[in-house]
């Protein structure tokens, strides 16, 4: 983050800047739908479900994500914003794709019901408790690397014809995923409220979509992974 970006930052004042990364967060999430719609109507659905791009999706999703803080922060960060919300909403349409075929479409309203009313909850709380959430933070990033290394791995296992996937196992991983970024949430909020000038509000923004995105998915996967039982 540029001295430039914090003088900015600081200069707007507290609601100015959660106003701004509200208002980041909705284009976010216009620009991950605009992803999700595209991925389903303009891309063959074989190159879509197929291993080798889910996988590609799935690096340059990481990648993107792990760098997003260098990338976020001067005049053109809101264009990184939705070129990267929109990567994302593609990497989400071979999971869409696999839950309507297996359990039906009505599944895809009830889990974002379920997810909006979490999010808005954990952003409530996480915004207005007044208990000191910042010792989350350790435990929150070592169960998130700890996912991506066995998302990584069951990936590449994938893509020799190996599984080691059941739906006693998913249903124990989305749960886990459920509360990581429920936590996430809570976290997330607090640190924004706390900023006081430290994150610009489109770095703010993109910890916001990551956290209901991938509360969302994890939703959807536990929910899917419930139905089949």
């Amino acid at each position: 983050m540029n001295s430039t970006s914090h003088a900015e930052t600081h200069a707007t004042g507290p609601q100015t800047f959660f106003a701004q990364t509200m208002g980041y967060f909705a284009l976010a999430l216009t620009s991950a739908t605009g992803g999700v719609f595209s991925g389903i109507f303009f891309l063959p659905q074989s190159l879509v479900t197929s291993g080798k791009f889910m996988f590609a999706m799935f690096a340059l999703s990481l990648i993107l994500i792990f760098t997003a803080k260098k990338w976020s922060v001067g005049r053109l960060g809101y264009l990184f914003l939705i070129i990267f919300a929109g990567v994302l909403g593609i990497t989400l349409v071979p999971l869409l794709i696999h839950t309507v075929s297996t359990v039906g479409v009505g599944i895809l309203g009830k889990a974002l019901f379920a997810s909006v009313s979490m999010f808005g909850g954990l952003a409530v709380y996480g915004f207005t408790t007044k208990k000191d959430l910042s010792g989350m933070g350790g435990f929150l990033m070592a169960s998130l690397v700890g996912m991506i290394a066995i998302s990584l791995i069951t990936f590449v296992l994938k893509l020799f014809g190996i599984s080691i996937w059941s739906s006693g196992i998913e249903l124990i991983f989305s749960g886990f995923g459920i509360l990581v970024f429920a936590g996430f949430t809570m976290y997330d909020f607090q640190k924004i409220r706390n900023a006081k000038g430290s994150i610009s509000p489109i770095e703010a923004s993109i910890s916001l979509f990551l956290d209901f995105i991938l509360l969302f998915q994890y939703v959807l996967r536990f929910m899917t992974a419930l139905s089949r039982n």
